[in-house]
């Protein structure tokens, strides 16, 4: 991907037509300029670079749009974050007395407290994370 990147992706921030890219393993964020292109046409020129590559879009709904584990809501004058769940999700994290390397048992409280501390997330998702964290001890 970091190749294709380099070639495309890198034109359409040259361009300003895509304004802001980010891609972590296969979630994408494109921001673009909706006076010099629109989604489809993002779209289609995406999925011409590899036959082996088909990617799909995903658009906000009620000026909503989640990526990886966060909600963003877009409103005329703000943008706020929020944590989001996805509803399969069962707040389950390794067991502190299991086989696995201490790194791996305490990773995902140090990612909640990092998200938790460095996101500009609402007073309630914080709120709702201290939840979240007492639920995973269960």
């Amino acid at each position: 991907m970091y190749y294709f990147e380099n070639i495309y992706i890198k034109h359409w921030l040259d361009s300003k037509e895509v304004v802001f890219y980010k891609r972590y393993v296969d979630d994408i964020m494109i921001l673009f300029d909706q006076q010099k292109t629109d989604k489809h046409t993002i779209l289609q020129k995406i999925n011409e670079i590899d036959k082996h590559l088909q990617f799909k879009i995903s658009t906000e709904v009620n000026n909503t749009i989640n990526y990886l584990d966060i909600l963003i809501h877009i409103n005329n004058d703000a943008i706020t974050i929020e944590i989001y769940r996805k509803p399969r999700e069962t707040g389950t994290v390794i067991h502190l007395t299991s086989n696995h390397p201490f790194e791996h048992k305490t990773s995902a409280f140090l990612y909640y407290i990092n998200r938790l501390t460095t996101l500009p997330i609402t007073k309630n998702s914080k709120q709702g994370m201290g939840n979240y964290l007492d639920h995973s001890e269960e």
